[in-house]
């Protein structure tokens, strides 16, 4: 080999040096890019699907007994109406931020926003056995940060606002969905669209729950003398059985026991 091919390798390997460099910077860029946009709202194993499935998404799911969790504002439609629109969306994204918090320090993962609506699963895409537990465990401390919201609302000249929670635990299929130029890790099946149901019979302040759940979280759970309840439910066969949440571990929702907020 003579001295000008030697030469030609040596540059060629200089190339391949750089491009190899510079596609590590993108792959690392790109990273740093999901983990900007969808930190806020997923947690790091759900990030972590994400970003090794980046250059071959899989469109499908799989089956998973899971607790999920919606929460909802009341009255939110007349408030939209009544409010002006800037001041109702800063008024909605300040309580979003505030749960938001909770439900990731709780190992939630937020899978969508509907208006006011918040629908969070635990226990996905990495199983978890403290599903339940953490699920009722963050719908008291949301339940609870709700007073801070509302001290935070007056002086703003908001009005205060109510929440009501609904959970359930049971097979959900998890994925993602859509295509490949569209998609979303979502949850479908017939658990997601109950515990919607549960959530839309939740008063303001309310949590309600499935004896799944209550059986699953564990005695540090707290239910409301009295609280049970047989509701029959648009769409669903037959009467739900539910329990009101009023507290978890030391931790009381409002109006059962004085405490600071969350």
């Amino acid at each position: 080999m003579n001295p000008q091919e030697i030469q030609a390798l040596i540059q060629e390997n200089e190339t391949l040096k750089n491009e190899n460099k510079a596609l590590k910077t993108r792959i690392v860029e790109s990273r740093r890019s999901i983990r900007s946009i969808f930190g806020p709202y997923l947690t790091d194993e759900v990030l972590e699907a994400m970003q090794k499935q980046e250059n071959h998404l899989v469109i499908g799911g799989t089956r998973q007994r899971v607790t999920m969790l919606f929460s909802d504002i009341r009255n939110s439609t007349a408030l939209s109406e009544e409010m002006p629109s800037d001041g109702f969306i800063r008024m909605l994204n300040h309580y979003l931020e505030e749960m938001i918090e909770l439900i990731n320090a709780w190992q939630g993962n937020i899978l969508d926003f509907v208006g006011d609506a918040i629908v969070v699963v635990f226990g996905a895409p990495r199983p978890i056995e403290s599903a339940s537990l953490n699920a009722v465990a963050c719908a008291v401390s949301m339940q609870r940060r709700m007073v801070a919201v509302n001290e935070w609302n007056r002086p703003q000249h908001f009005p205060d606002i109510s929440m009501g929670i609904g959970i359930h635990t049971g097979d959900a299929i998890l994925g993602n969905i859509g295509s490949t130029t569209r998609t979303k890790y979502d949850m479908i099946g017939r658990n997601v669209n109950l515990t919607s149901r549960i959530e839309s019979v939740a008063a303001g302040g309310q949590i309600l729950i499935t004896p799944d759940v209550l059986q699953e979280a564990g005695g540090n759970v707290h239910i409301r003398e009295g609280g049970d309840q047989f509701v029959e439910l648009k769409g669903i066969r037959g009467p739900v059985h539910l329990h009101e949440v009023i507290g978890f571990g030391k931790r009381m929702i409002p109006g059962y026991e004085k405490s600071d907020p969350e």
